[in-house]
């Protein structure tokens, strides 16, 4: 590159040094208690009516509602939930007089898990046991970020276990706060008190257990398969590697042990709960070497931790009338599952 080309490149370049410079700051102001108060009032809100003992009906990604939930709650809890929708439906009845905690979320995976569990140890929160859903691959590859109310926890999580964070532009580089949904930002937030359910949202219970449209549909098991075996052969390119591998990143594997020593060091309960796949499913994926749980159970083994359910119906002792989409269980099929492995009555 010839010498007056470099000069007007690094010219063009010092152009844009203030517009980075703005962009910082405004996710820096924004990041700021006082200030992210005042964009979040719809979070806050649904937040308090959740503790108020309340069921709402919602639209608001649970990945930004959950944090928030968890900064408004004032009890202690003696089990904590952590992983996907699959988890959703386990509840606190079934804990009494233990309190429980539903944390899942959808599409959650292993660093949501970790980021959110790290919030709760922040707020002096921790439970007593941890119920931990993992699926082989443990992340997710479409997601580069967790969700901007748990990135800061995730790389404390990392900081704390020592753990260089993967991507080097950390902190105030991740923008974190600019990924936050802007329907937040609006005055009537899309959720409201209501047992209710709708197409496009969610029934949210106090405990942060859910239902949606699925968990109701009331379909055949015939449909049920049918849709199943639509949904695979509709897979984009990210969840057919989430489904069809077995083995995780050698990184994302370092954080679970790290994970699942800092909790041993506190004396806390892990169970890891492997819910099963739908049988058409599981044989479609199954055959590309996706849900083996060899690793899994080797590593849970060696740590003394207990693994309760499977990804194999056959294994898990589910039929096709157990599910109501290709990777989702009835929750009485959740509930068995916690009889068996005698963490509930």
């Amino acid at each position: 590159m010839r010498s007056p080309d470099v000069i007007r490149f690094l010219l063009r370049a010092v152009c844009f040094t203030p517009l980075v410079g703005v962009v910082l700051l405004v996710d820096w102001v924004c990041a700021q208690p006082p200030v992210r108060r005042l964009f979040t009032g719809t979070l806050d809100a649904a937040a308090e009516a959740l503790v108020a003992g309340k069921t709402i009906r919602s639209q608001i990604d649970m990945a930004d509602l959950k944090p928030i939930w968890i900064e408004h709650l004032q009890s202690r809890p003696d089990v904590v939930v952590l992983g996907s929708s699959r988890m959703l439906q386990i509840r606190q009845d079934w804990f009494q007089p233990r309190i429980l905690w539903n944390l899942a979320m959808p599409a959650g995976d292993f660093a949501d898990a970790v980021a959110i569990f790290q919030q709760c140890l922040e707020t002096g929160k921790h439970p007593g046991l941890v119920l931990l859903e993992l699926n082989p691959t443990l992340t997710f590859d479409e997601k580069s970020h967790v969700a901007p109310a748990l990135a800061p926890h995730f790389r404390h999580a990392l900081l704390r276990y020592g753990i260089f964070p993967p991507v080097f532009f950390s902190g105030p580089l991740t923008l974190d706060t600019l990924r936050w949904d802007p329907r937040l930002f609006a005055r009537q937030g899309p959720w409201g008190v209501s047992d209710t359910l709708e197409p496009a949202a969610y029934r949210l219970h106090p405990d942060g257990s859910a239902e949606w449209m699925g968990t109701e549909s009331g379909a055949t098991p015939d449909a049920v398969e049918q849709a199943a075996i639509s949904e695979m052969h509709r897979l984009d390119p990210e969840h057919r590697r989430w489904r069809t591998s077995s083995q995780p990143r050698w990184f994302d594997r370092r954080i679970l042990l790290a994970f699942l020593d800092d909790l041993r060091a506190r004396a806390i309960r892990v169970v890891v709960v492997l819910v099963p796949v739908h049988p058409a499913a599981f044989n479609f994926y199954n055959r590309q070497g996706g849900y083996d749980d060899t690793w899994i159970r080797r590593d849970m083994a060696a740590r003394g931790v207990t693994v309760i359910g499977s990804y194999s119906p056959a294994v898990a002792g589910a039929t096709r009338d157990d599910f109501f989409d290709d990777v989702h269980v009835h929750r009485e099929v959740l509930r068995r599952f916690l009889r068996e492995g005698k963490i509930v009555d």
